[in-house]
């Protein structure tokens, strides 16, 4: 039985306002690098950007990261503008020159270029975030989805695209799927560190006996916020790498890119050194590779579910899996105990299982057209 792919629908218009646009020519695979390469320079202003509002006073709009983020911006805008620029003489109409994919793409970096307008107006107003408020600003939830739909045009174009024979042509593809994640990463920072490594542990009920109950009060709340830690990250694991393998054939290294990317950004702005950065770094590696070496053997998809399940399962609990055996050497172990550690292990995987069904589940519901 042959299931139709999931989550394929084109939201390339067949109308704007009263604009017939046929289906556009599709993206080459120069504007998807292009695009791919804009959207790390922009996702590298951002995460600075960010770092600077948690650990530094930040009391100016103009500053070298705003200027990393928003020139990354008016680079891709302005690729774009040649693009459509291009085409627009042979395709006879604006919306008919954008190529395939890359409509919310035009739009997405228009309300970037808006937001760090209303970014700006709303500093001169209320002044700077300096924590977790930075994650709530209106400004910068526009300027999140704005970017969120610009870096996700080589993935619409990758998905649709046939002519790319090896890894590298799939690459725009996986940076920028994985940067699209990373949005997610970016919104849900403070889940994002399980703190289970051992300078991470709590004050100790023993040595101090006469504040038991309140630390004991600690210790539970925290538990309870580092084992849902190990479910988002497990959800956004598992969803990221499976979206591609439903139906897309992927070259061996494909896993590994992805997981690394999705990690890289986030690791870098929130690690305290170069030590916990690698722990990260590394842990994705392993990850993906697992991942890589499935898909290579198994080829899980739509039509070969237990392989699908089986990734879903194997790439989150290798990342955690990894994390706990070289935080031993690299930062003398976890202060959690047995059942927390290998418990973690096995409900990232689960989670990661969890996910692969609804995927399947939706495959199979999906309408034959």
């Amino acid at each position: 039985m042959e299931f139709k792919p999931l989550l394929r629908i084109e939201v390339e218009p067949s109308r704007i306002g009263d604009i017939d646009a046929k289906r556009p020519e599709r993206a080459t695979i120069p504007l998807d690098w292009l695009i791919a390469l804009a959207a790390a320079w922009i996702m590298t202003g951002l995460f600075i950007d960010a770092h600077q509002h948690l650990f530094l006073a930040v009391e100016s709009f103009i500053n070298p990261w705003h200027l990393t983020l928003y020139s990354g911006a008016v680079f891709a805008a302005a690729v774009l503008a040649v693009t459509i620029t291009w085409n627009y003489r042979s395709a006879g109409g604006f919306w008919r020159a954008i190529p395939f994919g890359y409509v919310q793409s035009v739009l997405g970096v228009a309300a970037l270029l808006v937001g760090g307008a209303l970014d700006a107006a709303w500093h001169s107003i209320f002044g700077f975030e300096h924590q977790l408020d930075l994650l709530l600003s209106p400004p910068h939830l526009f300027l999140l989805t704005g970017l969120f739909f610009l870096i996700t045009g080589p993935v619409r174009s990758g998905l649709a695209r046939t002519d790319a024979k090896n890894l590298l042509d799939q690459l725009p593809m996986l940076v920028c799927l994985g940067l699209a994640f990373e949005i997610a990463q970016f919104l849900t920072q403070y889940g994002f560190y399980p703190e289970a490594l051992m300078r991470d542990r709590p004050l100790s009920q023993v040595t101090f006996h006469n504040e038991q109950f309140v630390l004991s009060v600690f210790l539970f709340y925290r538990q309870a916020l580092e084992i849902a830690i190990i479910i988002w990250q497990s959800v956004l694991l598992a969803a990221a790498v499976l979206y591609l393998c439903v139906d897309k054939r992927l070259r061996f290294g494909a896993i590994a890119i992805i997981c690394l990317v999705e990690k890289l950004w986030i690791g870098g702005e929130l690690s305290s050194g170069v030590l916990e950065f690698s722990l990260v770094v590394l842990a994705s590696l392993i990850a993906g590779l697992l991942g890589d070496v499935i898909v290579a053997a198994l080829r899980p998809s739509a039509n070969a579910p237990n392989a699908f399940r089986l990734l879903a399962f194997v790439v989150p609990s290798a990342y955690f899996a990894a994390y706990f055996v070289l935080a031993v050497p690299m930062f003398g172990g976890t202060w959690w105990d047995a059942s927390f550690v290998f418990g973690a292990i096995a409900e990232g995987g689960l989670v990661g299982l969890c996910v692969s069904q609804l995927y399947l589940a939706a495959v199979r519901n999906s309408p034959q057209v």
